[in-house]
């Protein structure tokens, strides 16, 4: 029923941890405003020098370099931490496919939240660690971790590495993360019986009156005050209702605009607390919906249910957050990668004075300038999501 989102495995396996070098770019531009706020001097031309002298990074010099050092060489520091030649190539063989400066920046990235971490006294107990793994098996829709294991190429080493790296980070996040009025207010809970439209039926006026007559039959039932939840178990085609193996009495939990198909989630942010809707007809059939509490107006017991679905809902975010915070302010050294090239210093040319314009006092008072109507589908832009995060 719900618009449900493919989970990607190494997303849930590395959440934010491998996500540094899509962050790398807030910083830069950042460094970029400050430079320009700074007053200019006079003209400068030694930057078409400075571009011509510097030297072409040769990538093949520098991993012929690489593999010819012995294990114990530094190949990568951060914050006084650092990466040996010897541990990124055993990082390589545990996730083959990566280039050394790649898998190299990923160890990098886990050194640094361990880091900060540890600074900050957050730690992982066994029970949480296992915690992680069964809800990381979940959320791919596999059976086990061997699952897991066997269908993206990790090892078990690997796995374990990069879950134990994501639960620091999102552990740190959470220190960040508020819920506030204005979030429950974004949630109902309800319920709902489906009758689907028949798949057998090629008849599509037929399949629509069948399944209407059906949904009239249940609404029925429900005005004459029989139980909802019991009806639901009885009639609703929705799989989702089967959760375990067990029934769900048409309950969807709480959900926010957004999550469910617009004739469905028109009809439910419409009613009141306790109201059934007249059934509604979307691409999988007819409902009828039930709304059983708003988040604003939640009870004490039902905020802390919702709490933790807000939270689910805003980790990713504050994670992202986070962990740009911390790479903005650490010093990362990759010795493989190519060194990014520095922003010429632009030439800059003394302005002609403007010249002095004397105010002429206008004949009629000033009237203020009409304000264009805002078009109709006029929005504020989106900003556009980090690339992924790369493999662990």
């Amino acid at each position: 029923m719900r618009n449900r989102t493919l989970v990607v495995v190494l997303a849930v396996l590395t959440c934010i941890a491998m996500a540094c070098t899509a962050m790398a770019a807030p910083a830069k531009s950042a460094a970029k405003k400050s430079a320009a706020k700074k007053p200019a001097k006079a003209a400068v031309s030694a930057a078409p020098k400075a571009a011509a002298s510097a030297k072409k990074f040769n990538l093949e010099a520098v991993l012929n370099k690489f593999w010819a050092a012995p294990d114990s060489t530094v190949v990568g520091t951060v914050d006084g931490a650092t990466v040996t030649k010897g541990e990124l190539l055993k990082s390589m063989w545990f996730q083959p496919g990566n280039a050394p400066s790649r898998e190299l920046t990923n160890l990098l990235n886990q050194k640094m939240i361990e880091q900060a971490a540890k600074k900050a006294g957050v730690t992982l107990t066994p029970a949480e660690q296992k915690a992680k793994e069964e809800e990381a098996v979940q959320k791919t829709g596999l059976q086990s971790v061997d699952q897991i294991l066997s269908q993206f190429g990790l090892t078990r080493e690997k796995f374990t590495e990069a879950i134990r790296i994501s639960a620091l980070a999102e552990k740190m996040a959470m220190k960040q993360l508020s819920v506030t009025d204005a979030d429950y207010a974004e949630y109902i809970k309800a319920r709902h019986i489906l009758v689907r439209f028949s798949d057998t039926e090629k008849d599509q006026a037929k399949k629509e009156a069948d399944a209407k007559k059906k949904i009239d039959e249940i609404a029925a039932k429900v005005k004459a005050g029989e139980d909802f939840a019991k009806l639901a178990d009885e009639y609703s085609e929705d799989p989702g209702n089967v959760r375990d193996g067990k029934k769900q009495g048409g309950d969807l939990g709480w959900f926010s605009r957004g999550r469910m198909v617009q004739e469905f989630e028109n009809a439910a942010f419409a009613l009141k607390v306790g109201q059934v809707s007249e059934p509604v007809k979307t691409f999988y059939g007819y409902h009828i919906i039930k709304l059983e509490a708003i988040g604003k107006d939640a009870s004490a017991a039902q905020k802390a249910e919702l709490k933790s679905e807000i939270i689910k809902k805003k980790l990713p975010m504050a994670m992202q957050t986070w962990f740009a915070q911390l790479q903005s302010s650490a010093k990362i050294n990759n010795m493989l990668a190519e060194p990014q090239a520095k922003e010429p210093t632009p030439v800059m040319r003394p302005q002609a004075p403007k010249p002095t314009v004397r105010p002429v006092a206008p004949k009629t008072a000033p009237q203020p300038a009409p304000q264009p109507a805002p078009a109709a589908g006029d929005k504020p832009a989106n900003v556009p999501p980090p690339p992924p995060p790369p493999a662990p």
